[in-house]
């Protein structure tokens, strides 16, 4: 039980850091928005008493916080980054290693690709079923995110939120917490923060699946270069259908999706076919030759054995006299 509770807050610690930096960065963004707009009205000479111009000041705000979640996904998500080497830095660890940043098999490559291809389209397929009035608060997060500059947004969400996200989840909270509970509850737990993390709850059903998706593929690779590739194609999909036209016609659609279930069926298929990584072997701590050499020097019974022999000695010649 003390092993769950110490990778439990092993985890929650991490995600902790995740979400603080994140918070950071929108209460900045929030605070310098609320500042410039209200010195802009005093400056103009209208009342912020005035009903019109509070209201137009709360529309003004929201847009500021629409306008800054791409910005806000890259700011605290290279703060986040600088923050854990800086921990392993700290604490003379091999980054490398502590992350599971290692190659692996390149014939899982093309398949993995191909899965994040192929969900990302079966999640959109899958959202079109969900009734129009529960999408509303789905669209407009997906608008803030997906609006401004558009190599921004790119970058913010192909690159960095890829990066980070698999760092923070599954190379850190999932193992650490695969530490001290069996797998299949750290990757329950991993995953239900990983989906509380996006906040809107249609967001936090489908990346909860998505992160049980991501600790299957981490837990047959062993590597969390698998994963980022993975997700980095997942969100790759996401960004490439932004540049389908409006007035793409039904049967393209239809093409498309009846292309993806069969690019995620055949992804899955080779990827099985890859071998999987074994656990690693506990290391085992083998003693060096100086280090045998003092044990043996510091042997108890040894000397006992030898500062017995006078002693019997001295008995036998007192027992003769």
């Amino acid at each position: 039980m003390k092993k769950f509770f110490i990778g439990l807050l092993k985890g929650l610690g991490y995600f902790g850091i995740y979400f603080g930096m994140q918070f950071l960065v929108s209460f900045v963004y929030g605070l310098v928005g609320g500042i410039s707009l209200v010195t802009k009205y005093i400056v103009s000479g209208q009342s912020m008493q005035d009903p019109a111009v509070m209201e137009r000041y709360m529309e003004e705000m929201i847009q500021i916080v629409l306008d800054s979640a791409m910005p806000t996904v890259i700011i605290s998500g290279l703060l986040t980054l600088g923050v854990v080497v800086l921990i392993f830095v700290c604490s003379k660890k091999k980054v490398t290693k502590a992350l599971c940043l290692q190659p692996f098999h390149a014939g899982a490559v093309l398949p993995i690709v191909m899965m994040g291809l192929g969900f990302n389209v079966l999640t959109g397929l899958i959202l079109s079923f969900i009734p129009e009035e529960a999408m509303s608060g789905y669209e407009q997060s997906s608008a803030a995110m997906f609006t401004g500059n558009f190599w921004v947004m790119a970058f913010g969400t192909v690159i960095i939120a890829p990066l980070v996200e698999e760092i923070i989840f599954r190379g850190l909270i999932f193992t650490r917490m695969k530490q001290g509970m069996p797998a299949i509850v750290a990757a329950l737990l991993t995953s239900a923060l990983f989906g509380a993390a996006h906040g809107q709850w249609i967001w936090m059903i489908y990346t909860f699946v998505f992160g049980l998706l991501l600790i299957w593929v981490f837990e047959r690779t062993k590597s969390l270069i698998a994963n980022i590739l993975l997700h980095f194609s997942y969100n790759l999909c996401a960004v490439l259908q932004m540049l389908l036209p409006e007035d793409t016609p039904d049967w393209a659609g239809i093409a498309i999706v009846a292309a993806s279930v069969v690019l995620a069926a055949v992804g899955i298929f080779l990827f099985l076919r890859v071998p999987k990584v074994p656990e690693p072997a506990e290391e085992v701590q083998v003693p060096s030759e100086a280090a045998k050499a003092v044990w043996a020097s510091s042997e108890p019974v040894g000397e006992a054995a030898v500062s017995t022999e006078p002693v019997k000695e001295a008995e036998n010649e007192t027992d003769t006299k």
